[in-house]
């Protein structure tokens, strides 16, 4: 489906003076950002997992001595695995356990902990080390011409479309003492999109953990 027919679809709907095809891809866009970042699910609800199409990979370069890196430019979330010569590396989630761990020594890279798009890597090297990073990126920004594609095709329209439609009757009936059905009516569809959405991708990837013999007393 074609951009341009969600924003058709969406200003027809909603007969918004204040909105236009430029402002209506605008907050299809942010719409496609949101659910490629997980949805802007209640608190307490699990974020979706990320989209597969958005999944990639790139070089960055630790330089000498030093034991950080910026991500590449274009990631955005789900960070799932970094390797040095085809080598994985460890993945610490803490960073205080990977501190305890590397601090202070040095060799070939073991290690990694992720804070922020910066990425720490341990232990320091003399010289400078390139990795391989595996992540999701951001999506891409729609024009009226392109389609969705990184969204699945029987979900684009219901996703995209409620969402726009969410956000743009939350203006029209703000201030309305409470009663705001369109917008109701609108998240309540997008929240179900977002559900159909995860049962469709499943959930997200999940780490190796090392366990130590002291899990197993009587092998």
């Amino acid at each position: 489906m074609l951009a341009s027919e969600i924003v058709t679809a969406v200003l027809s709907k909603t007969l918004s003076p204040d909105h236009d095809e430029d402002s209506a891809l605008e907050i299809i866009n942010r719409g496609l950002l949101d659910i490629a970042g997980g949805g802007d699910r209640p608190h307490g609800e699990a974020l979706v997992a990320p989209l597969p199409a958005l999944l990639t990979s790139a070089v960055v370069t630790v330089l000498a001595s030093g034991s950080t890196v910026a991500m590449p430019s274009d990631y955005h979330r789900g960070l799932i695995r970094v390797t040095y010569l085809g080598e994985p590396l460890q993945r610490y989630e803490n960073f205080y356990e990977f501190m305890e761990m590397y601090e202070g020594e040095t060799g070939d890279p073991e290690g990694y902990c992720l804070k922020g798009s910066t990425l720490w890597v341990g232990p320091v090297s003399a010289s400078a080390r390139v990795l391989t990073v595996y992540y999701h990126k951001l999506p891409t920004t729609l024009i009226e011409t392109s389609t969705p594609s990184e969204l699945p095709s029987h979900l684009q329209y219901k996703l995209l479309y409620n969402y726009a439609c969410r956000e743009i009757y939350s203006g029209i009936e703000q201030g309305l003492e409470g009663h705001s059905p369109d917008t109701a009516k609108h998240a309540i569809a997008y929240r179900d999109a977002l559900t159909d959405l995860e049962r469709y991708i499943g959930p997200a990837d999940g780490f190796a953990v090392n366990v130590g013999d002291e899990y197993f007393p009587n092998l």
